[in-house]
């Protein structure tokens, strides 16, 4: 509870943004699933990929394995960097 409660305070002071989830959004995710069958990517993984790949530096903070098997989706689109 306090973790959000943190969120909130940075989201409203300006420090933090939370994204929006569109059709747009799920329908990435909904490919990334597709393109990995049978890997176990679920939509939450799916979803934070496709949020990744909307920054600069796309960066996803996990101990999960799942990411590093996701490759980029089109050329010139930078590898998910994964970080403990």
């Amino acid at each position: 509870m306090e973790a959000v409660s943190r969120l909130r305070a940075l989201v409203g002071a300006g420090y933090a943004r939370v994204p929006g989830v569109d059709g747009q959004l799920l329908g990435e995710a909904e490919e990334i699933q597709r393109d990995y069958l049978g890997q176990a990517i679920g939509l939450t993984d799916a979803v934070n990929a496709c949020l990744a790949w909307r920054l600069q530096q796309p960066t996803v903070l996990s101990f999960d394995n799942h990411y590093r098997i996701i490759a980029p989706r089109r050329p010139g689109e930078r590898p998910l960097d994964v970080r403990p």
